[in-house]
């Protein structure tokens, strides 16, 4: 029975994990989306580049948003209970670490994909080589940027958004309890004079 409890509750955080990431990333894809589409026109690197964004650098753009808020939202959920049987952790802190780290690092993979999609807009015919050599050269400063931006919002604020979150729930449960108690006291002296 415990663990028909256990795998229901998993299951229930899996699946409202998945919706929260499903409606996180709608909504943020598509205003990040808009941004990066005038970004990238107002401020082309190119002046023969098109006014038109390719699909494939919304595409690109879509997965590096999917990556970002999997990294935020999802993976730390993962990688939190991987660290606290590995590591012998507390669950807390490990995921107060995941959430910390996994935006941060997922910059790494993120931000190739980000310079692929603004690279395939600016030089739509532009050969591989180009395209890694452009890469290697925009990489370093980009990635810094990133997780300038990424690491307030989604690693200092995912932890400050479970604690306030949490520190919530406890609030309202305590006061759920609260407002029972006179009600079972109540049952408890009134079936007491009935016995007597």
């Amino acid at each position: 029975t415990s663990s028909n409890s256990n795998n229901n509750n998993r299951a229930t955080t899996t699946n409202v994990g998945f919706l929260s990431f499903l409606g996180v990333t709608a909504v943020n894809s598509a205003a990040s989306m808009l941004k990066d589409k005038f970004y990238a026109t107002q401020f082309s690197a190119s002046s023969s580049a098109t006014k038109v964004v390719p699909l494939v650098t919304y595409g690109l753009w879509g997965l590096r948003d999917c990556m970002v808020i999997g990294s935020s939202f999802v993976l730390p959920d993962i990688v939190s209970e991987f660290i606290e049987k590995q590591g012998s952790i507390p669950k807390k802190n490990a995921l107060q670490i995941s959430q910390v780290f996994c935006p941060v690092v997922t910059q790494l993979f993120v931000t190739p994909v980000q310079i692929l999609g603004l690279d395939f807009y600016n030089r739509p015919m532009a050969s591989l080589r180009e395209r890694f050599q452009f890469q290697c050269t925009h990489f370093s400063p980009i990635v810094v940027a990133r997780i300038g931006r990424i690491a307030p919002a989604y690693s200092i604020g995912g932890v400050g958004n479970t604690y306030f979150r949490n520190a919530w729930r406890e609030y309202l449960l305590l006061r759920k309890q609260q407002q029972q108690q006179p009600t079972y006291h109540r049952q408890q002296s009134s079936s007491y004079c009935a016995v007597s």
